[in-house]
């Protein structure tokens, strides 16, 4: 295996000739010795040797030489091939050429002649073997240097990692805005430094997409995804370069309006920000409308944490969306005060139960055509151990957002069943009477809602066939297929449907056809209003006519005066109820009412006057 290569110039070919002879004996094999009459010939030598990938370890050349001189190759050998040792061999030593060689063609040594051939063998061994630690040193420099460049690098990784891992842990991935972790550490600053300073004012909106859902659900997340990053950037155009806007996850949004003015700034501020949802989102091939509610919270020193202001922030979201979403509402104490108690009876719902605090009233439904009672709706009331009677509009929808609703649910079913079949039996001579209960969303959605209804059934033994199960418009189109379903379940029983409240809700004439609907109850908005708002009467003879013509019953709720009966029955509706016949009823009063209503439009005023 060639180590390498030891190159000798001189112009005379004996001084070659027994340079090679010396050089063979005293190198160790391995070695390649090329010979150069001149300088012009050695630099041809050298690129052919490199071409070879040979290196030249040695370069012994003689001083004094026709053309180029040797310190002149030595010089240019040195420019082109730096790291090759150079001895120059001198008969009449020119110490001004040495000491030009030693200064600009890095000499090794020099070599007076005639030489001594041990002195020659011990500086050309001494030579190879300064090659071979420079050429190894060289290679640990670089392996240090590759090492420290590996380690810089590895390092600059890390902290771009660090970096990347602080960023992500205080931003959300999909809108890259500070997530919940960064706000709340910066509405804390906030607090601190009202603290410091009492002039100092500052604010928290948050910030709830209405109906964000349908989106999702209607169109997938990967849509929902663009509109929820289009809607993050346009919120931010809507700030300035010191406030905070975060998303605080969903389709929830939070801001820290910082160092405002007053109070009145954060409600303009809210206002644009509702202005600028106004227009359309334009998605590839969709184009989407939003709207938000926003509830403030106006910061102060009285604050002491970031979680207070967030949740007063969100109770005033909740009291913008109750006043029918797309607007704002400013945190008082008299939301906090309300949350509080609404706190508190779902607290007391979960043992109401159990202390038996419930009770069933029931409204009477008749026929408007022959004025006789047809049946009940069953209407839950809650008859608090402490606080006395709490309206069901203050606990159903706790009960809903809370899940409660369907242990109520079945104990309201189960108790107007076995309320419904006691009757039945007590009036034989009667037409059986139905009894309609009302059904909440998550009580549909319950997997195991067919069995507790079979179950009810049973344990009361009541027919099916007069039991009406009032469903809302909402329900329906939430998961058709699935609803579907289980409304297919329901009528296999012969148990009848109907949708409560008609016209409040999606009001999609096209969806009807699809459900098994028995019966239509127009809601008591519409009937309040007939007798004095067309408008009002012709949308009450359109459902009428819409229930009709596919064979639909319809039920009136409310009806409240004689007036509003006599143009229900030109419109050929068929049930009513209302305080016209009668306010809901205890069992006790409703077991009366049922004695004595052999004909309602004999003993009406009697009826009402239970």
């Amino acid at each position: 295996m060639t180590k390498g290569a030891i190159v000798c110039i001189d112009d005379e070919k004996s001084v070659l000739l027994c340079l090679r002879d010396q050089l063979s004996r005293i190198l160790e094999s391995g070695y390649t010795i090329e010979l150069a009459e001149s300088g012009e010939e050695a630099l041809s030598l050298f690129a052919e040797l490199n071409e070879e990938g040979i290196e030249v370890h040695l370069l012994i050349c003689d001083q004094i030489m026709p053309g180029m001189s040797g310190v002149d190759v030595l010089m240019e050998i040195q420019q082109q091939y730096p790291h090759t040792l150079k001895i120059l061999l001198t008969g009449l030593a020119n110490f001004n050429d040495v000491i030009k060689a030693l200064n600009y063609a890095n000499l090794y040594r020099y070599i007076h002649k005639p030489w001594d051939e041990v002195d020659l063998g011990l500086t050309i061994r001494e030579a190879l073997r300064s090659y071979d630690q420079s050429k190894q040193l060289a290679a640990q420099n670089r392996q240090l240097q590759q090492m420290n460049l590996d380690l810089q690098r590895e390092i600059a990784d890390r902290r771009c990692a660090e970096t990347r891992l602080a960023h992500d842990a205080l931003h959300d991935a999909l809108t890259q805005l500070p997530n919940r972790v960064l706000l709340t550490e910066r509405i804390q600053q906030a607090i601190q430094a009202s603290h410091q300073d009492p002039t100092y004012q500052f604010a928290v909106l948050f910030i709830d997409l209405d109906r964000f859902k349908v989106v999702n659900d209607g169109l997938g997340h990967l849509v929902g995804d663009k509109l929820l990053k289009a809607i993050a950037q346009r919120l931010q155009h809507c700030l300035r370069a010191n406030d905070l806007i975060a998303r605080f996850g969903g389709d929830e949004f939070s801001i820290l309006l910082d160092n405002i003015q007053n109070q009145a700034e954060a409600l303009q501020v809210a206002q644009r920000l509702l202005t600028a949802l106004e227009s359309p989102f334009h998605l590839g091939e969709h184009t989407l409308f939003a709207s938000a509610s926003i509830g403030i919270a106006v910061g102060s020193s009285d604050h002491e944490n970031a979680a207070d202001l967030l949740r007063d922030a969100d109770l005033a979201m909740y009291s913008a969306k109750g006043r029918g979403r797309g607007c704002y509402a400013l945190f008082s104490q008299e939301l906090h005060l309300q949350s509080v108690k609404l706190l508190q009876i779902e607290s007391d719902l979960h043992r109401a139960l159990e202390r038996q605090e419930f009770i069933l009233y029931y409204q009477p439904i008749v026929s408007l055509e022959t004025s006789t009672l047809i049946g009940f709706e069953a209407l839950v009331r809650w008859q608090h151990a402490t606080r006395g009677f709490i309206a069901p509009g203050d606990f159903i929808p706790i009960a809903e957002e809370t899940g409660f609703i369907i242990p109520l649910g079945m104990w309201v079913l189960q108790k107007a069943c076995l309320q419904l079949r006691a009757w039945n039996l007590a009036f034989p001579q009667q037409t059986a009477l139905t009894m309609s209960v009302n059904l909440a969303s998550k009580q549909l959605q319950d997997p195991r809602f067919i069995e507790q209804l079979d179950r009810v059934l049973a344990e009361t033994g009541l027919d099916g066939s007069v039991l009406k199960l009032e469903l809302t418009e909402s329900m329906l189109l939430d998961n058709i297929e699935s609803v579907l379903q289980t409304l297919a379940s329901i009528k296999s029983r012969n148990i009848q449907l109907s949708i409560d409240d008609f016209g409040t809700g999606y009001s999609s004439l096209s969806y009807l056809p699809r459900f098994p609907i028995n019966t239509l109850k127009i809601d008591r908005s519409f009937v309040d209003r007939m007798t004095v708002d067309a408008e009002n009467l012709e949308i009450v003879r359109a459902i009428a006519t819409l229930a009709h013509s596919i064979g639909i019953d319809v039920v009136a709720e409310g009806i409240e005066t004689v007036q509003q009966l006599e143009l229900l029955q030109t419109l050929h509706c068929e049930f009513g109820q209302g305080y016209l016949f009668s306010k809901p009823l205890d069992p006790h009063i409703a077991e009366q009412y049922i004695g004595k209503a052999r004909k309602l439009n004999v003993s009406r005023k009697e009826m009402f006057n239970l």
